[in-house]
């Protein structure tokens, strides 16, 4: 009896983004660089939920090469392409905080109110998607500080 046949795109990005992880903490661009080929991968297999997940090692490399924009676009891309994914709502309201708490220009606050208010939303409806009760009290927490973080105004 044959093995079943394994898919070579799902196969290559595996590979890529388990070498990614492998290099990210000291090579955070060329783990980057792998993350987008396996992205590029992915959206061309036509499998959104994969395509979720690697967008989401996306957002989170970007963020630790300090790229606020392509971290929450790679995020909210995660959302869309597979909306009913707690772990991508999950990851955007985390990009959300990790962007708004870097925010520390006066001028720049009200940017990051919103992006804690958009993190509190995304907190919720990971909530929502969640059947573990101890998953989903830990999400709302989470939600609830972040609305808070969006209602204050900083001290001057």
């Amino acid at each position: 009896m044959k093995p079943p046949a394994t898919n070579p795109a799902h196969d290559e990005i595996g590979r890529l983004v388990n070498g990614a992880a492998a290099v990210i903490k000291r090579d955070p661009k060329g783990a980057t660089a792998m993350l987008e080929r396996a992205y590029v991968i992915a959206r061309e297999g036509a499998d959104d939920t994969e395509a979720a997940i690697v967008a989401e090692e996306l957002s989170r490399a970007w963020s630790r090469r300090r790229s606020p924009a392509r971290s929450l676009h790679h995020a909210s891309r995660a959302t869309r392409l597979a909306p009913a994914r707690r772990a991508a709502w999950t990851t955007l309201g985390k990009a959300c905080e990790i962007v708004a708490s870097r925010t520390e220009a006066p001028g720049k606050q009200g940017r990051a109110r919103a992006l804690y208010r958009a993190a509190a939303a995304a907190f919720k409806k990971a909530a929502s998607l969640t059947k573990d009760p101890e998953d989903r009290r830990w999400l709302l927490e989470l939600a609830g500080d972040a609305a808070r973080q969006g209602r204050t105004t900083p001290a001057a």
